[in-house]
């Protein structure tokens, strides 16, 4: 995956951060790898 937004270091370890991309990223990594 890649950053979407830059590397947001000034809310790095706050656990504000939105991670639903990086979600879906794994998500259909771990599907292309079911269906291969």
């Amino acid at each position: 995956t890649s950053v979407d937004h830059g590397t947001a270091y000034d809310i790095a370890g706050r656990g504000v951060a939105e991670f639903s991309s990086m979600t879906a990223a794994i998500r259909l990594a771990a599907e292309l790898v079911a269906h291969k």
